[in-house]
């Protein structure tokens, strides 16, 4: 049964919004505790180990959730995950009101709550984008897709941008309340979502098996479907790949503003603002593509080669106006890149395999960034290789990457959409 435009176009905004209210809220919430710790506490790098452990249990709990989506009703999923983040949240600011001057406690319940969340996120990611193509027709999901990657960018960017302005106002008490609401106003938004009944989803997963063997089953059956298919095999790889090597620009990036471009610290956040506003006009951008080009596999490819140039220019650059703009560009190719990939992988995965197959994604992205970093920051230290010869590496195997998987025919399905 299809849902009516109308119906659809009221679902997808109940979505929209408790997506939006639920990431703004979690990006204010971010910057306020990072500057905190800086303040209370001198220990700003905490929020590293904080947002480590965030993203490792995001990818540990997204097959979970991968099979939970497939087997079980995809709008109570995300509705209980955004229950139980907001539930666990608001332990934090109840802990700041009565122990304000435990500082080491109130630490390690950070880090606690984090594991918790990421947890939540990792069951509701999958789900949510699954349900996402449910609610929309497969002519709108590249610009449903989007416009979801682009609420998400646009949080980070505003809401990490207003946090200190909010923190100095109203007090951290005030925010992480605040954040906690949010998600119960993203659950009572996700609540309304009207969608028509279906038959029960024949995953392949036994009913009457224990749950562990569900989840094993679940894993295994997703796990031998994206084996089968060498066109999702390529997309994994190559957003895989996009992640990994994006990484050491992060990480590396305050000592190549210092050590390479001998410019002021506070670049850093330009730096990153023009990277995060280049990503959102790409996320932006595919629906204006999706309307003149309908096989984006020269696209990709081009996106790919683009990128890797780009990269190859950051370890060349030594002036700071000129790392501006290639940064926004890296930024516009990366948004335009992921969204392009993830939207080929939900749009050509079966309704009964997508939640696992997308928790697959999720895990690629979730630890091939972090990995990224934790590598190139080692030989950085190490002073194996110049932080200007990795972000040169890092572009030439782009490039490789993007010769190798590009070769042939078995992207054309996938990225003719």
């Amino acid at each position: 049964m299809q849902l009516s435009d109308n119906l659809a176009s009221r679902n997808f905004l109940l979505m929209w919004f408790g997506n939006f209210i639920s990431q703004f809220g979690s990006q204010i919430a971010f910057i306020t505790l990072m500057f905190w710790l800086k303040e209370e506490i001198g220990l700003a790098s905490v929020m590293g180990l904080s947002a480590m452990l965030f993203s490792i249990f995001i990818a540990l709990f997204s097959p979970l959730g991968g099979v939970l989506a497939d087997i079980y009703s995809r709008k109570t999923i995300i509705i209980f995950s955004d229950l139980l983040a907001g539930t666990v949240s608001l332990i934090l600011p109840v802990t700041f009101f009565f122990f304000p001057d435990q500082s080491y406690l109130l630490v390690i319940l950070v880090l606690l709550i984090q594991l918790v969340l990421g947890a939540a996120l990792g069951v509701y990611d999958p789900a949510y984008s699954s349900l996402l193509s449910n609610v929309v027709s497969k002519k709108q999901l590249p610009l449903a897709n989007a416009i979801k990657s682009a609420t998400i960018q646009g949080s980070m960017l505003i809401g990490q941008g207003l946090g200190l302005l909010l923190y100095g106002q109203f007090g951290i008490i005030a925010i992480l309340t605040a954040n906690s609401l949010s998600f119960y106003l993203s659950a009572l938004s996700e609540s309304w979502i009207s969608l028509p009944k279906k038959e029960k989803k024949v995953s392949g997963i036994p009913r009457s098996s224990s749950r562990i063997k569900k989840f094993i089953l679940g894993v295994k059956e997703g796990l031998e479907y994206i084996s089968s298919q060498p066109s999702l095999k390529s997309l994994l790889i190559l957003i895989g790949g996009v992640y990994f090597l994006s990484g050491p620009f992060v990480v590396l990036l305050p000592f190549y503003i210092e050590q390479t471009l001998f410019a002021p610290g506070y670049w850093y956040g330009y730096l990153i603002a023009a990277f995060g506003g280049g990503g959102l006009i790409g996320y932006l951008s595919l629906p204006f593509f999706k309307s003149i080009v309908h096989d984006w596999s020269f696209l990709g490819f081009s996106s790919y080669l683009i990128f890797g140039f780009l990269l190859v220019g950051l370890g060349l650059s030594k002036n700071i106006y000129l790392t501006l703009i290639l940064f926004s560009a890296c930024g516009y190719s990366f948004g335009l890149i992921s969204v392009m990939i993830e939207t080929a992988i939900l749009t050509h995965t079966p309704d009964i395999k997508r939640g696992r197959v997308m928790s697959i994604y999720r895990v690629v992205t979730r630890l091939t960034y972090p990995l990224g970093m934790l590598v190139s920051g080692a030989l950085a230290d190490l002073n194996l290789i110049s932080i200007e010869l990795i972000f040169i590496t890092c572009g030439v195997l782009v490039l490789v990457l993007s010769l190798q998987q590009f070769r042939g025919e078995k992207l054309k399905t996938a990225l003719a959409l």
